[in-house]
Formats: C-alpha cells, structure tokens, sequence
C-alpha cells in the first residue's frame, strides 16, 4: 500500500475526495458543455437554443482538461511520501483558491456572491467548496489534524536529518 506524508484525514480529502469531485466536474462540462457554462453564472440564463461561441467552447473544454490535470496533481502530491512536495502543493491551491473564488465573485457580481440563496450547485462548489477547502489545507499545513512527515522516519525524527 502507498505510504502518504500527510496525516489520514486531510489524506483522504485532499488525495481521494477532491481527485473525485474534479473528475466529476470535468465529466459534467465534457458530458454538456453549454449547460455548465449556462451554470457559471446562475442569474444570467442562456436560452439552450445558441450554441456555445467556438471561443467559449475552446475555454470550457479547456478548463475540464485543467480539473483532470488538478485531479491528478492531487493524487500525485497527496500520496507522496515527500513532505516538501505535500506541503508545496498544499500551499500552491490554498493560494490558487483565493483566485478561484475571486474569479467566481467576478462572474457573477457583488449582488449575487452576496446572496447565497440565488447560488447554484456549481457557484456553491466554487466559492463554498474551495474556501471550506482553504480552511482544511491551511490547517494541515500548520498540524491541526497532524504531522506532515516522511512515514519512513521514525515519530519525532520528522525534523532531523537522516545519516
């Protein structure tokens, strides 16, 4: 079995539900792109009879391409037994999801961010989701949920350097 740097709980969301979670969402936009675009922004609707603008396709589908890039970036950086690589990647998306969350105020507007009752299961899943997300990687890295350490090393040597 893999050995994993991080500890069991931010090992199984960050190496297990999140990979799953991006994988559905490149599934969803692939599966009906113009409707996951239409979701983007919940209180502007797209009449389903225009067809996505070749440019809006082109960065849709290349958007699914990035959610199965992060999936996989996920599993890799999660089940490594390097902590500098866990830590690194863990501090590169809680950065990266102040990003995501501005870009998602910035689509729909202060009005709608403001107002969760006119959110979507996809603006929930990027503004909620990543801030809940935020919270659990910025935790990890500063051990509330455990050590961040090389499983070959002995408890307590994680800090030391081997011979």
């Amino acid at each position: 079995m893999a050995k994993s740097c991080l500890p069991a709980f931010p090992l199984v969301v960050f190496g297990v539900v999140e990979p799953i979670l991006l994988i559905w969402a490149y599934i969803v936009a692939l599966r009906d792109p113009a409707s996951y675009f239409a979701a983007q922004v919940p209180h502007v609707p797209i009449p389903s009879s225009e067809p996505l603008s070749p440019q809006s396709l082109a960065l849709l589908l290349q958007l699914a391409n990035v959610f199965l890039l992060l999936a996989a970036l996920a599993v890799v950086c999660s089940w490594t037994a390097q902590a500098s690589v866990a830590r690194w990647y863990l501090v590169a998306v809680a950065l990266a999801d102040y990003g995501h969350v501005w870009a998602c105020y910035r689509g729909v507007g202060a009005e709608v961010f403001w107002d969760t009752a006119k959110w979507n299961d996809v603006l929930w899943g990027g503004v909620a989701g990543s801030l809940v997300l935020n919270v659990l990687r910025w935790g990890t890295l500063v051990g509330a949920f455990g050590e961040i350490r090389d499983p070959r090393r002995p408890k307590g040597a994680a800090g030391k350097k081997a011979a």
